[in-house]
């Protein structure tokens, strides 16, 4: 998109209101979104439990750019771009797998776990195998959490280390594992999706399952006191509660974004469960249920819930203008065993509901919004979240703006 045309758009956005049409639909729009957003920010790809062993790998896919997460023979993890240095075939279309090296299907090319290319078949004698390494991108693993970043020179983690280790360690992510991941496909905008999740004005109609033992689907007056209290046992365990008044930005310039914040259930519910009862071993340094659950936010696109005895991991992955993945991995004790520990319908049951009705009325709002009758509305004081979304995204993508 032209700058000109860009800003004459960014100039009809009204304040305070969804955003238009073209944001949520227009292709130039969505090329913008993965250029200046998610290939330069850290994206969470998953959690290090999923590659174990070394050769073990699996791929991440975002619009058209791919990247394989690896365990290589020094037990080390890397992110190789998935595109062969002969001819720019993929090497890998599984989702994931183990491998003693990486050979392209196309002519064979075989490369080291690290990346380096080891063969390539009737080449010259003199062909120098050292110059064609599969290309890397940054990785960090934090609290079990692997993230990746395209950019040249990513965002600091200081801020979001710091957050962290104040929060997800409390609950023991690192030594966890996954129960169970699933994709659920959208047919919609990743703002849209990002934005859902970014409110729960939405959860009394959409939501039942969760509305019944969760306090945020009420507005703050209506449970403070329920909130304060849990808020107060939270931090009496040490556990971080950072609202970030910046995010997704990062408090310090530079720094990439998060947010940490805690809420309360009700009284009798303990995790998010079909009835409120317990599903799993608790993780980390919990003894017993503190009557509530962390939300931590980290840049644009990935979204964690912590309750004492399991964990929720989304990630949200654009495909296309109108298609984005929610990956979501269920995480529990690391030596927790399925049908003994835990039974694995039970520990999904909740989110997997939730995400269903989510994917239903996000795909609800893409149709309408592709009306040619819309209109944006006005946030309202229950999608704060959002509406702080938004007012970055624009930023973001500014002609001018450094990204």
């Amino acid at each position: 998109m032209k700058p000109e045309n860009l800003k004459s758009l960014l100039d009809r956005q009204p304040q305070g209101h969804a955003l238009l049409q073209e944001f949520y639909a227009s292709p130039e729009i969505f090329e913008r979104d993965i250029e200046r957003i998610h290939l330069r920010r850290w994206l969470c790809v998953g959690h290090e439990s999923r590659v174990p062993e070394p050769g073990d790998w699996f791929r991440f896919d975002i619009a058209e750019e791919s990247v394989l997460i690896v365990r290589g023979k020094d037990g080390a993890l890397r992110a190789l771009l998935n595109v062969c240095r002969h001819r720019g075939s993929r090497i890998c279309h599984e989702e994931e797998g183990n491998a003693r090296a990486l050979v392209c299907p196309y002519h064979a090319w075989t490369y080291d776990l690290n990346g380096e290319l080891r063969g390539a078949r009737h080449t010259d004698a003199d062909f120098d195998l050292s110059r064609y390494s599969l290309k890397q991108i940054h990785l960090r693993v934090l609290e079990g959490l692997v993230f990746v970043c395209f950019a040249d020179d990513p965002p600091k983690l200081d801020e979001v280390e710091r957050a962290l280790l104040g929060s997800l360690t409390h609950y023991g992510w690192k030594n966890a594992r996954i129960a169970h991941r699933e994709r659920y496909p959208v047919k919609g905008n990743w703002k849209l999706v990002t934005e859902n999740y970014q409110e729960c004005y939405h959860c009394t109609p959409s939501h039942p399952e969760f509305s019944r033992h969760h306090a945020t689907s009420k507005p703050d007056e209506e449970v403070e006191e329920l909130r304060t209290e849990a808020r107060k046992r939270a931090q009496a365990m040490g556990i971080e509660i950072l609202e970030v008044e910046t995010w997704p930005q990062g408090l310090s310039p530079g720094q990439e974004g998060i947010d940490c914040s805690y809420d309360a259930t009700y009284p009798g519910s303990l995790t998010g469960s079909e009835d409120g009862a317990p599903l799993a071993p608790l993780m980390g340094n919990f003894t017993d249920y503190d009557g509530g659950f962390s939300y931590v936010e980290l840049g644009p696109a990935s979204f964690y819930l912590a309750y004492p005895d399991h964990g929720l991991v989304y990630l949200f992955v654009p495909r296309g203008p109108q298609e984005t993945d929610m990956e979501v991995l269920w995480l529990v004790e690391g030596d927790a065993r399925e049908g003994v520990d835990y039974q694995k319908d039970s520990l999904i049951w909740m989110w997997h509901v939730t995400s269903i009705a989510d994917k239903r009325i996000i795909e609800d709002n893409q149709q309408g919004v592709n009306s040619r009758y819309y209109e944006p509305g006005p946030y309202t004081e229950m999608e704060v979240l959002s509406r702080k979304f938004s007012e970055w995204y624009l930023r973001e993508i500014a002609p001018g703006s450094k990204g």
